[in-house]
């Protein structure tokens, strides 16, 4: 087990982000952290947050969590709740150009 990945381990929130990765892997998808969590361990510093990335769609996501919170679905983003926290899921995808900097003009 690397350095960051113990530090995961002992993350109050850990055992409910694992638990979420590990029933999206036994339906069949892909589940790999992303965003802060990531780099928070890249900086030797205990994450935040921790978020999702799949190739689950999102209503496949609803499905698997059926107490998630469809907020952000129209971006591929589902908010699963847990005891006091949030885990993000959101389905991989690819961004068009950015014209403005700041939003992709597309998103696939």
């Amino acid at each position: 087990m690397t350095s960051w990945a113990a530090r995961f381990s002992k993350h109050p929130h850990w055992p409910a982000v694992r638990e979420a990765c590990e029933r999206l892997v036994a339906a069949g998808h892909m589940a790999c952290l992303a965003g802060g969590c990531v780099r928070d361990a890249l900086m030797d510093r205990s994450p935040n947050d921790f978020d999702v990335a799949t190739d689950a769609t999102p209503d496949e996501i609803v499905g698997l969590f059926p107490d998630s919170l469809s907020v952000g679905k129209a971006f591929g983003v589902i908010i699963v709740p847990r005891d006091g926290f949030q885990i993000e899921i959101a389905t991989f995808r690819r961004d068009g150009e950015y014209v403005d900097g700041r939003r992709p003009e597309t998103v696939t």
